[in-house]
Parts: structure tokens; C-alpha cells; sequence
């Protein structure tokens, strides 16, 4: 089976790469699902000629790329280092695409068990390293903890006007309405004239004298 790995260098001609020839790149986007993602394994990206390949003797594009990556962790780097060429590979996925030149080519996900390979390039070396997801949790943990302190400093210092706050600032509660209920000195003297009306006599007019 052939295959030839497109170099970096001349396909992204406006991007900056070092003077070596670069096979391939790794990813700066966030793959934490994969166990042992960004501290074993690491994602890398490199393209293939797709002229090369022939549906003939691959039945799709995945299977290619599945033989490419065979045969690319049996090359040696060189005669001394007998390591893989781009690190030991695990096959992640393969796409299709068509440059603006119009040509077409295959670009291949897979995970290197390298993390500095002279070979590979994080793209202006620049690009900060994906944190783990344990460094994110951790992370998120510190933010919620800062929040929570802001949140208790705030608390603190509205109970400190509020105590602060004299009586007569705040606004007085509202009066009730109708008729204020009796004492119990308003509700026996009540009682006491009742009692006199009726030790008095009879209630109601006078009878009229006959004639």
C-alpha cells in the first residue's frame, strides 16, 4: 500500500513553521473524554495524499487511514532512534477535504503517545496546552470559591449599614383600622351600667294615667 504524508510547511504556506520539515500537528482542542488525554496520549492531525489512495484497495477512507497508521508505527525515526516515526498511533478518524487549490486530501486524527516530537508542531508553539479536566475542575472549584467570598463580603457590609440605620429612618408601621379594641377597666365599667339600669326600675315609657 502507498501513501505519502503532505508536509506542513508546503501546504499552509501562510502559516509560520520552522525550518525542519513538519509532518504533522497537534491539536489545541479539548479531547479530556479520552482517557489519558493530555498526559499519555495526545491528539495529533497530519494530511495524506489522496491521489494515492484507491478505493480498490481500501473499501473506505477510514480503512486507509487505518493501514497508513500501521505502517507509520513500524518506520523508525532514523537508525538509531528505532521509536515510531510520529510516536506509537491510535487511529481517531479520517475526513476527506479539498484545499483551495482545489486539490483533495485526507486529513488524519489520531492519538500519539509523544508529547514533544520534532516531527510534530503545535501550531506557533505559542498556543497554550488543553488542561486537564482535573485542572479544570480545579479550576472551576478556585472561581466558585472567590464568588462565594465576594458574595459573604457584600452580605457583610449591608448588615453593617442596616445595623448602623437609626429607628426613626425606618418608615413607621401602619395603623389599623376601625375602632380600638376596650380594656378590661372600659369593658367592666360597661358592665357596671347595665346593672344600675336595671335595679332602677322598668325600662320603656310610663304608663298613661286613666282618665
Amino acid at each position: 500500500m502507498k501513501f505519502k504524508i503532505i508536509t506542513m510547511n508546503k501546504f499552509y504556506n501562510d502559516l509560520k513553521f520552522p525550518a525542519r520539515e513538519i509532518y504533522g500537528s497537534y491539536l489545541s482542542s479539548d479531547f479530556s473524554p479520552i482517557p489519558g488525554y493530555n498526559h499519555k496520549v495526545f491528539m495529533i492531525a497530519f494530511n495524506l495524499d489522496y491521489r494515492l489512495y484507491s478505493p480498490i484497495d481500501s473499501l473506505d477512507v477510514e480503512n486507509y487511514a487505518r493501514d497508513c497508521i500501521e505502517s507509520l508505527n513500524k518506520t523508525p525515526k532514523n537508525k538509531r532512534d528505532k521509536t515510531p516515526l510520529l510516536g506509537n498511533l491510535t487511529f481517531y478518524s479520517a475526513r476527506v477535504f479539498t484545499h483551495k487549490s482545489g486539490n483533495k486530501y485526507i486529513q488524519v486524527r489520531a492519538l500519539s503517545d509523544e508529547k514533544k516530537n520534532k516531527m510534530l508542531f503545535r501550531l506557533g508553539d505559542e498556543v497554550e496546552q488543553v488542561p486537564s479536566l482535573k485542572e479544570r475542575k480545579e479550576k472551576m472549584a478556585l472561581e466558585e470559591e472567590n464568588k462565594y467570598s465576594e458574595d459573604n463580603k457584600y452580605m457583610n457590609k449591608l448588615e453593617g449599614i442596616l445595623s448602623k440605620a437609626t429607628d426613626s429612618v425606618l418608615p413607621a408601621e401602619p395603623k389599623k383600622r376601625g375602632r380600638p379594641r376596650k380594656t378590661e377597666a372600659q369593658k367592666l365599667a360597661d358592665q357596671k351600667k347595665k346593672e344600675a339600669k336595671k335595679t332602677n326600675g322598668k325600662r320603656g315609657r310610663p304608663a298613661k294615667a286613666k282618665k
